[in-house]
């Protein structure tokens, strides 16, 4: 599954530059978005697997359409009768090609006299169908689906940008307190460097446009992070915007060095459940508990990132001023270089980590400290 099936769309309200991430299906199709979300759900667990879908009526009901990486085509329709309730008597899903006439197969068949008929109208029966037939065609899963938005979401986090979680809405936001209008540019080309760099999809409106799209990709910086230079970074730091770039590396969601730890220890606790001693089972318990604990530490701490984001003044107490913002209208390998001064561990891996025994020692000491966010 490639990364462009997923989309950041950036937008400016009132100032404010927000990016919203979107999975592979077309958000907001014209007079189709009504009908998806009516049949949400049979559309949104094939759009979590990177499918595009849209929704039209045929003679008596409507017509679930998914367009597959090959270029064939599911569509998922009711059985054709008259039925009281939203729940029809039966599927049927069939797969075919318009550009290959030879391409038809039935791939799921709960109407009556069909090898499902016992399934009737279920929709988790169908689903399950469905899925095990895409698991065969090779096409991406639920899991490596979410794990592309959520790297999306990370690079935007090392973009310095700020997450917001309403009820039923989330989205990634500029510092509150970033008023500079070049600086607000400087900070969303960045971010478009580096969701370009993964090949990423991403669009917004003419006048946000920071620069000209950079033609050619810059070599990465070599992957690992030394925390005692974070930790320096950090002590020097004259502005927030400093300490903001410094703690995305360490908040990161599902990719940064503390929820990797978080994911070490799962691993660990796996791992030692099935050695087969008599306290190997509590041990396995205790390692999943601190992992949870930790976890919620970790969401503390990246609240308090985001917090300290939207503050975005320079510090009182230290002599050394912060750099100026970069302009909107710097050059290539000025930006190229603020890009890639955010993000040092785009690929990178916690094996031979120099700062895994200390990340773990101290991830093990934890216990709950208080109330948790």
């Amino acid at each position: 599954m490639d990364p462009d099936c997923v989309t950041v769309l950036f937008s400016d309200t009132g100032g404010a530059i927000n990016a919203r991430v979107f999975g592979p299906f077309t958000p907001d199709k014209p007079g189709d978005t009504a009908n998806r979300q009516r049949y949400a759900d049979i559309t949104v667990p094939l759009e979590q697997r990177g499918l595009d879908c849209t929704v039209d009526f045929g003679l008596d009901d409507y017509i679930v359409n998914a367009e597959l990486p090959d270029g064939s085509h599911l569509t998922i329709s009711p059985e054709q009768s008259d039925y009281p309730d939203d729940t029809p008597p039966g599927w049927l899903v069939t797969r075919s090609n318009p550009d290959d006439p030879d391409l038809f197969e039935i791939v799921y068949d709960s109407q009556a006299g069909g090898p499902a008929q016992f399934n009737a109208g279920s929709v988790p029966h169908l689903l399950a169908g469905v899925d095990a037939r895409l698991d065969e065609l090779g096409v991406a899963t639920r899991e490596q689906a979410a794990a592309l938005q959520q790297r999306a979401e990370s690079l935007l986090h090392r973009a310095g940008f700020v997450p917001v979680v309403r009820f039923r809405d989330s989205y990634h936001r500029l510092p509150a307190g970033m008023a500079d209008p070049g600086e607000r540019q400087a900070a969303l080309g960045r971010a478009l460097d580096l969701l370009r760099d993964e090949g990423y999809g991403y669009a917004f409106p003419a006048d946000l446009r920071p620069v000209d799209p950079r033609p050619t990709a810059a070599p990465r910086n070599p992957p690992g992070v030394s925390l005692p230079s974070v930790g320096r970074a950090i002590a020097e730091a004259g502005h927030t915007r400093e300490v903001v770039e410094a703690l995305s590396e360490l908040t990161a969601p599902g990719d940064g060095v503390l929820d990797q730890v978080i994911g070490v220890l799962d691993q660990t606790a796996e791992w030692w459940e099935g050695l087969g001693g008599a306290a190997d089972p509590h041990y396995a318990a205790r390692l999943r508990y601190i992992s949870e604990h930790v976890g919620g530490y970790v969401r503390e701490v990246r609240a308090m990132r985001g917090d300290l984001a939207d503050r975005h003044a320079p510090h009182p107490g230290r002599s050394r001023s912060a750099p100026p913002p970069v302009c909107a209208t710097a050059s290539d390998e000025a930006r190229v270089a603020a890009a890639l001064a955010a993000s040092p561990t785009a690929t990178r891996t916690l094996t031979g980590h120099p700062a895994e025994p200390a990340l773990a020692a101290a991830a093990a000491a934890v216990r709950p400290a208080g109330p948790r966010r």
